[in-house]
């Protein structure tokens, strides 16, 4: 395996601009918003000694007087990431308490209602509905129906009792904590968690990567692939509406990659450890997102064959790769058999998870089939690739289009159940995931140094994965009904590694052959990435919702006032 050099100082420089920030952050606390009072008190004395002490061990490391603890590079690898995800995981907090930082609001709270049905022993919520709504002669016809209070607003109604139909397996792991509660907890706490999860299990699929074929790409070209994957829309944008439906799509992506991470590491290091916790996590996934049991159910006979084809090599000794099948299978098979029953203890139907139930403005209990039709894949299509953003004279400048007003602004009659909200193609949005066409029709999609005919095969079949799954779940969203922008949380991550693979083929390419026509590709490349984050990270203020702009407008006209006078 490809050893990766990580430079020898980074840890001093690491440290030095950890000093910076804590000796900025006490001079400007009060500015910042961090210190309601205008004079110095203790906290920020402490804050400006401890940046001072990093600025010294900064100092006495890059004088080489611990090189013995400096120059592992397992240590140099921590630090780096210790620093990436603290940043990360800073702007996400930022983002999702609207520039705040400790204002959790502004959230949903239904897998706090199912956890707390969960830890008194009932897979129905605590809440009635009114006599009126269950006396209707039909209460899932949004037309006829009386009126009811918002809090059922899209739960499923059946037999009486009101039931969730998002995923439980968040609300699993939320009950220990909403036990312990007197109030009911918020979706925005999964929302975060499970987003963050997501970004360190990319992130740590993006060192692998690096580590195991492409180490000659120069650690600036792996950073900067760590931010796109975490910032790429719609991360920030799904932070900025903190509800329970970005709460189940964030926890359905975040098993989904990590089964595939898992699985890496499984068919890299010969573990059949990583193959259960592969198992394990894709049978989370589908526990936390229904739609993902097509992905799994890919990436499992992907798997599956893979082993195969390793470990027996034919039907005659089709016996050695029994053990590792039976480590991913099993607890799929549990899983499956726990959301089967789940269902039935609920809707008397081991395939209902109670969207023909739910209370909404659709009448889904006679149109279920609806759901999902050929009509709406042209204008998904047009909406989730092609559609153009707004540019407004004030931050953020640009912003998302209401598809669906758009349309009707046009006098076009959408088909069936087809409506959207606020949309931005991919194409306008992030061009950087152009290369993620690279990796599936290049003739060479092994890195220069991959030279072994195991580690091509490694590469191609984690390629297999991704492009797999990305390819599933973007089919199905394209063949909804309802278009948003969080449902391209399913695909963003696995778009964004591939096109990363792309892109450092790209890079390694202009590091072989030192000609002036790949240099400039590789700088079209870095251009493309940077317009990607940007524009990622403007759309994300206005959202779905304009939260941000709602609970902090003073925010948004101190940016307003700071960018203007830029332009100016």
């Amino acid at each position: 395996m490809p050893q990766v050099i990580i430079p020898k100082r980074i840890i001093s420089f690491l440290l030095f601009m950890d000093g910076v920030a804590a000796i900025l952050l006490a001079v400007f606390a009060h500015v910042l918003g961090f210190d309601p009072s205008v004079g110095w008190g203790t906290s920020r004395f402490v804050l400006l000694a401890f940046g001072l002490l990093l600025l010294t061990a900064s100092l006495y490391l890059a004088r080489n007087k611990a090189a013995k603890y400096t120059s592992s590079e397992g240590m140099k690898t921590v630090f780096i990431f210790a620093h990436i995800w603290v940043v990360v995981f800073v702007v996400y907090a930022w983002f999702i308490t609207y520039g705040t930082f400790t204002t959790w609001q502004k959230s949903t709270r239904y897998y706090a209602h199912l956890a707390d049905a969960f830890s008194k022993g009932q897979l129905y919520v605590d809440i009635m509905p009114n006599a009126e709504l269950l006396e209707a002669n039909n209460p899932y016809d949004s037309e006829h129906r009386p009126q009811f209070d918002d809090e059922i607003w899209d739960m499923s109604l059946y037999k009486g009792k009101l039931y969730i139909y998002w995923g439980p397996v968040p609300a699993l792991l939320m009950a220990p904590f909403q036990a312990r509660s007197s109030k009911l907890l918020l979706d925005i706490y999964l929302v975060y968690g499970f987003l963050c999860g997501l970004f360190v299990i990319n992130s740590l699929l993006i060192w692998k990567l690096w580590e195991r074929f492409f180490s000659d790409v120069p650690l600036w070209n792996i950073l900067a692939s760590m931010l796109l994957v975490a910032f790429i829309l719609p991360i920030l944008w799904s932070l900025n509406v903190p509800d329970v439906y970005e709460a189940a799509i964030g926890a359905g992506q975040f098993f989904l990659m990590g089964g595939i991470y898992f699985s890496f590491l499984a068919l890299d290091t010969n573990r059949k450890r990583y193959l259960f916790l592969a198992g394990l996590f894709w049978a989370c996934s589908v526990g936390s997102r229904a739609i993902n049991a097509f992905s799994v159910a890919y990436l499992f006979v992907s798997t599956g064959v893979w082993i195969f084809k390793s470990q027996s090599g034919s039907l005659l000794y089709w016996r050695k790769s029994v053990p590792s099948i039976v480590s991913l299978l099993t607890p799929l098979l549990v899983g499956a058999i726990l959301i089967g029953s789940y269902n039935w203890a609920r809707f008397e139907s081991p395939f209902e998870f109670g969207q023909r139930y739910q209370i909404t403005i659709y009448n889904l209990n006679r149109d279920a089939y609806l759901a999902f039709q050929p009509d709406y894949f042209p204008l998904n299509f047009y909406a989730y690739g092609l559609q153009p953003f707004e540019v407004t004279s004030g931050f953020p400048f640009i912003q998302p289009i209401q598809f669906s007003a758009l349309l009707d602004h046009m006098k076009f009659v959408s088909p069936k159940l087809y409506a959207a909200g606020p949309m931005v193609g991919v194409l306008f949005y992030a061009p950087f995931l152009l290369f993620s066409l690279f990796p599936l029709f290049s003739k060479n999609n092994s890195a220069p140094q991959a030279s072994s005919t195991d580690t091509q095969r490694i590469k191609k079949f984690f390629i297999l994965l991704l492009s797999g799954s990305l390819l599933i779940n973007s089919t199905i969203i394209l063949f909804y009904f309802y278009g948003q922008m969080r449902f391209l949380v399913d695909f963003v991550s696995q778009a964004a590694l591939l096109a990363v693979i792309g892109y450092w083929g790209l890079v390694l390419g202009s590091l072989k052959l030192t000609s002036t026509r790949t240099r400039r590709y590789v700088h079209a490349a870095n251009i493309l990435l940077v317009i990607t984050l940007v524009f990622s990270f403007l759309l994300s203020f206005s959202s779905e919702t304009q939260r941000m702009v709602k609970f902090n407008p003073a925010l948004i006209e101190t940016l307003n006032s700071i960018f203007t006078l830029q332009r100016k």
